[in-house]
């Protein structure tokens, strides 16, 4: 059955062409570095060209292009970075994401490969191994909680403002690294205790954050691993995007933990990408399970109704799912009334 030029519509293909230069170009920013030169110095074309060796042929559209993106503004003849770009993209940033950018830059060229063998391109020797380095104080917390924070942004400024917190006095955040989540929940929601559960090495960055928010007689911090250690007595745990990294005899363990946590009538709350169920329409949740198989042997994001049901098999009643700002989606349980701890 043939099909005319006027029966297909190429405007697909040009959105995402265009997100795919667009992208290249915010990349090539940080492999010159662009951001890092221009971090409150700012300098003409003829000035970057010269600093950065580049040719003038290109550089021109180049720098405009990232003006139009917001990485950049232009005064004059001036080019200076944003805050956004100064924020996520100069390498020296606390807050950098440069080294994950670089590494999904370097694992999605290589998709083909991964897609004949069926194995992750990052090795890996057991599920949770990243966890493991940071545990054993291999990698460096900062630039992981930086990495988070960003990949989390959206979601905890939704969570804070709009979820109804009215009855829950003490919060739990499962997971919760340097506690940026749960100091925008408090802060929201003054009348909640939050505590972080985390591993000891996660304190110091913790510490960091809060004085940073101006949180930090606000957010308390427990220390603990989540295999081993029991969580604090809670009416709400918070799992963020815990449950989509794991096993499924991990993720069994996890539920537990937080069951037992959960005073009666406790609700257990997991914001994060789930797939629609009928697999059709959450794009970025499913590219998101792709980047996590890309780096896991084990993680996956399942689909929303697979979601629930682990919540349902952990215990909990009243199980349900809401959309999480725009991409992603918060399953929320309730332990039920007249269970014991």
């Amino acid at each position: 059955m043939s099909t005319s030029d006027y029966d297909v519509d190429p405007s697909p293909i040009h959105h995402f062409g265009d997100f795919y230069f667009a992208y290249n170009a915010m990349l090539a920013g940080i492999e010159i570095g662009l951001f890092d030169l221009l971090a409150g110095a700012p300098a003409t074309a003829e000035q970057i060209e010269q600093r950065l060796g580049l040719h003038p042929r290109l550089t021109g559209d180049f720098l405009d292009s990232l003006v139009a993106m917001g990485f950049l503004e232009r005064d004059g003849e001036q080019y200076t970075s944003t805050s956004l770009s100064d924020h996520y993209l100069r390498s020296g940033s606390p807050t950098t994401i440069v080294r994950y950018l670089k590494g999904a830059q370097s694992r999605w060229q290589r998709l083909p490969e991964a897609l004949k063998t069926g194995e992750p391109l990052v090795r890996v020797p057991t599920p949770g191994a990243t966890m493991d380095n940071l545990r054993e104080g291999k990698d460096d917390w900062r630039l992981f909680f930086a990495w988070a924070d960003y990949l989390a942004e959206l979601r905890n400024r939704w969570l804070a403002g709009e979820f109804d917190w009215s009855g829950i006095t003490d919060l739990v955040d499962f997971g919760g690294g340097n506690g940026s989540a749960a100091a925008y929940i408090a802060r929201e929601n003054p009348h909640i205790h939050a505590t972080v559960f985390d591993l000891p090495n996660a304190k110091v960055p913790f510490d960091e954050r809060m004085a940073e928010l101006d949180m930090t007689d606000k957010v308390s911090f427990h220390a603990g691993d989540f295999f081993v250690d029991p969580l604090p007595e809670a009416d709400a745990v918070l799992l963020g995007g815990m449950l989509i990294d794991w096993s499924e005899d991990q993720r069994a363990d996890m539920l537990r933990a937080v069951y037992d946590a959960l005073r009666p009538g406790g609700l257990v709350l997991s914001g994060s990408h789930l797939i629609d169920d009928d697999r059709r329409e959450h794009l970025a949740s499913m590219t998101a399970s792709l980047n996590i198989a890309l780096v896991s042997q084990h993680g996956r994001v399942p689909r929303i109704g697979e979601g629930m049901s682990w919540l349902q098999r952990g215990g909990f009643l009243d199980v349900r799912a809401q959309p999480l700002g725009e991409f992603e989606t918060l399953l929320i349980g309730r332990k039920p009334q007249g269970s014991s701890r």
